[in-house]
């Protein structure tokens, strides 16, 4: 459901609807680029559906249910833009809690728990379970878990099974998923992320006009950051810390790195997709004081849009975007601009 969400509220870089993926229901599905296996059967469970809202298998679902239909695991395999698993745990839990078939929803503990998944050295993944009193299922669980840059999110439901016994199930299934080797190895010690101890304040932000050399500085600015990311991989891992700014909504949460103040991003929905905030290169070139406005998807397109004279509201970036009237995009090394960003 988050995925139609999204290419609803959107329609970047997305179908419509997910395709479905032609793997039999009796035969495993091995993903090319993490090499994660998802069996025909987990843990009592048989697989129902596999299905991916892209292309390139960058953001695949997989359903799972037990024979007497009383349990049910979603497992998504993504590739987000920030590969923080504190971060889209946050999402995912926000995207649960606001759900009215879990009113209410009671957890069974009072933090996530962190634990190691496969061969990971570090309890580098969370988990969740609830107990929902109220509706149809008795309890609901969410766990995330580190793959490379990667993320796995599995979501459970049962109508009868308690909370105690649903975090049974949950780690179940997630012990019977075939890990690749290396799966979070070098991932390190998640937690709960926090509240920012000072939140972000916005003053009259208006839309700025279209500059064909700020738009372009802007999608360049986005392949230096993927050049010095794929450098740092070689380099000792710096965990970048996250925090979050202000109350998060299903649509969007607002986060700011490293308790910075001079920008933040928006992570859209739990799947994955961010909107970044902060000031443009050209605008610090020529001090016009500019705010550049882009959006990276699972597949690593990203999308500029129109710069604000100052630093805008959440509010204002989620209308800005929701309107789709990108100036840019940048694909690998191709880049499309607007007409209208060089308009006089």
């Amino acid at each position: 459901m988050k995925r139609l969400m999204m290419a609803v509220a959107l329609g970047l870089a997305m179908p419509v609807a997910a395709r479905d993926l032609s793997v039999p229901t009796d035969k495993g599905w091995k993903h090319a680029e993490t090499g994660l296996i998802l069996m025909p059967q987990l843990a009592e469970m048989s697989r129902t559906a596999l299905t991916d809202a892209t292309q390139t298998e960058h953001d695949v679902a997989a359903q799972y249910e037990t024979p007497d239909k009383n349990a049910f695991a979603t497992i998504y395999l993504f590739h987000p833009a920030i590969a923080d698993v504190s971060f889209w745990f946050d999402r995912s839990q926000t995207a649960l809690e606001a759900r009215d078939l879990f009113k209410n929803a009671s957890p069974a503990t009072a933090d996530p728990i962190a634990f190691a998944v496969g061969g990971a050295r570090a309890a580098s993944s969370l988990r969740q379970v609830y107990a929902t009193p109220a509706g149809q299922y008795r309890s609901t669980a969410l766990s995330v878990v580190p793959v490379g840059d990667w993320i796995v999110s599995v979501r459970m439901s049962a109508k009868t099974l308690t909370a105690e016994q649903l975090d049974a199930r949950l780690q179940q299934v997630i012990a019977a998923i075939r890990w690749p080797q290396a799966v979070g190895a070098e991932a390190p010690a998640a937690a709960p992320l926090k509240g920012c101890a000072t939140p972000l304040t916005f003053g009259k932000a208006k839309l700025a006009k279209p500059d064909g050399a700020d738009l372009l500085m802007s999608l360049m600015g986005s392949s230096l950051a993927a050049k010095k990311n794929a450098e740092a991989k070689s380099e000792p891992l710096v965990r970048t810390t996250w925090c979050r700014d202000g109350d998060t909504r299903t649509e969007y949460g607002m986060y700011r790195s490293d308790g910075a103040s001079s920008g933040y991003v928006l992570a859209l929905y739990d799947a994955g997709r961010v909107v970044s905030v902060y000031p443009s290169i050209m605008g610090q070139i020529n001090k016009t004081g500019l705010y550049s406005v882009s959006l990276e998807d699972v597949e690593g397109t990203v999308s500029a849009f129109q710069s604000f004279t100052a630093l805008p509201s959440p509010n204002q970036v989620w209308s800005l975007i929701n309107h789709g009237q990108r100036t840019g995009t940048k694909n690998g090394n191709q880049l499309t601009m607007s007409s209208k960003a060089f308009s006089s």
